[in-house]
């Protein structure tokens, strides 16, 4: 029986294992090199975000090299971090200028009396700069919100962030992932290889829910759904948020960055609807902070740094 389907279907997100290969060499290319911080000795440069509900903290040598790296939900405590920073330093190493950024930027540089304070913006093009210096284009999903900010002439030309609704953000296809009993990962995978994934539309949460019964009800799988969804994820994005009318309009470099992007599908995704190579650095989870990191690095001119040390943080209190 042939029966007229009302959910449009998609191209796959990838055609075969070979396509998939390519495109994670690619991308595996664009990493920053990496120091194991128990041997390093001279100076090195502290950037902290503190989001909304996650810190992330790098800790960076006098090259760039990622000496420390952290990432974690902060527990309403952001304050922890820094004391295991201090202990995992050797002696010869020493922190002599510090940044924060974010939420949290003005409340951790007081609490803490970091050097600087920067805002978040100008932090994530520092860090996407050092990927790709002639970046005109840095899109951020998180879990909660998506930020697209455009480069011109080496500086912040305008920012766009979602108002209203968190539909087309990484919690959302968490939320969907847990409720199918599916691990973020495995449902991520689920979607490289789908071959009918589902036009789930750029609507609200709750139209995309009808549609992904409608779509069960056709005998989509789970693949088919999974996919959907990180096209949907970039659609919304893309048409909702920034509101372009031709994805080309982005840019010629762009850079990803958030959370979201690990997941292959929502970064092929908006490959292939923006019909061009984005780079996604390897920490795109904690480019905030590592933009941070590489400001104070930058500002630093041999004064001493007014940040607390270990046995001041031990007595801190508030």
């Amino acid at each position: 029986i042939k029966m007229s389907m009302e959910i449009k279907r998609l191209d796959p997100l990838f055609n075969n294992e070979r396509e998939y290969k390519e495109f994670t060499e690619r991308h595996n290319k664009d990493c920053v090199k990496k120091g194991d911080l128990a041997t390093y000795k001279g100076n090195c440069y502290l950037g902290i975000d503190s989001g909304s509900t996650t810190t992330k903290a790098a800790l960076v040598a006098e090259d760039g090299t990622l000496l420390y790296s952290y990432y974690s939900g902060n527990n309403g405590n952001p304050l922890q971090t820094i004391k295991d920073i201090y202990k995992k330093l050797p002696s010869d190493a020493h922190i002599v200028r510090s940044c924060s950024t974010g939420y949290g930027e003005a409340l951790i540089k007081n609490a803490l009396l970091l050097d600087e304070g920067e805002v978040e913006t100008v932090a994530h093009y520092h860090a996407a700069a050092f990927f790709e210096p002639q970046v005109d284009c840095i899109l951020d999903i998180g879990g909660q919100d998506m930020k697209c900010i455009k480069i011109k002439n080496n500086s912040v030309d305008s920012v766009q962030l979602n108002e209203a609704c968190s539909s087309g953000c990484g919690s959302f296809i968490e939320t969907f992932a847990k409720s199918l009993n599916y691990s973020v990962q495995d449902f991520a995978k689920e979607a490289l290889f789908a071959s009918n994934p589902t036009d789930l539309g750029t609507r609200c949460t709750v139209f995309m829910n009808s549609n992904v019964k409608q779509a069960q009800k056709e005998g989509a799988t789970v693949a088919d759904i999974s996919s959907g969804l990180a096209y949907s994820v970039i659609k919304n994005a893309l048409y909702k948020v920034i509101k372009i009318s031709d994805a080309k309009d982005l840019g010629r470099k762009v850079v990803v960055q958030g959370g979201t992007f690990y997941n292959d599908a929502v970064l092929r995704s908006f490959e292939k609807i923006a019909g061009c190579q984005a780079i996604r650095p390897d920490i795109a989870g904690i480019m905030g902070a590592f933009g941070a990191a590489l400001i104070a690095r930058e500002r630093y001119k041999g004064e001493e740094t007014t940040m607390l040390n270990l046995s001041q943080l031990e007595a801190f209190s508030y």
